[in-house]
């Protein structure tokens, strides 16, 4: 169960906005998008992941910077925010100075422990990795999948 709101989030270092249905709400730009727009300036690292890319394009962070998101929902990503966005077709994760966007679930896994090995250290990732006997994709440009889904020529700039 939830235990703030928008309204009483603590101060935060990282904040994780995940994907799915709630990305296609007709309330996002108000909610999670506000919030993302008033919080980035504090945080350390941002993250999306899957469609929560959405979330960030609408909220503007990503503008002028290059992200990534679910290959099955990526022209539907682009039309949620400006011209200013570098979509990447091919990319399991992407950073772009402290934002990291990541494509699918699993891909969200592998951008974590990127993101991890950004903290604390390549050991401590494959530890941790290790740990729950996941085996990590280290290659950021490692991405069957925009393959499958014909992203290889699409067109990275923002809009449909």
């Amino acid at each position: 169960m939830p235990t703030h709101t928008f309204a009483t989030a603590p101060p935060l270092d990282v904040l994780i906005v995940p994907g799915g249905t709630g990305t296609r709400a007709a309330n996002v730009t108000v909610g999670p998008a506000a919030f993302v727009r008033q919080r980035y300036p504090e945080l350390k690292y941002l993250m999306s992941v899957c469609t929560g890319a959405a979330i960030l394009a609408q909220s503007g962070v990503l503008d002028g910077r290059r992200a990534t998101t679910n290959k099955a929902a990526f022209a539907w990503v682009k039309t949620q925010g400006g011209a200013e966005i570098e979509w990447v077709p091919k990319a399991r994760w992407v950073v772009d100075g402290n934002v990291y966007t990541t494509s699918g679930v699993a891909a969200g896994m592998d951008g974590t422990y990127a993101l991890v090995r950004e903290i604390y250290g390549e050991e401590v990732s494959r530890r941790v990795a290790d740990n729950v006997e996941y085996e990590r994709h280290t290659d950021s440009s490692w991405d069957p999948f925009s393959d499958l889904y014909n992203l290889t020529n699409v067109a990275v700039n923002g809009g449909p």
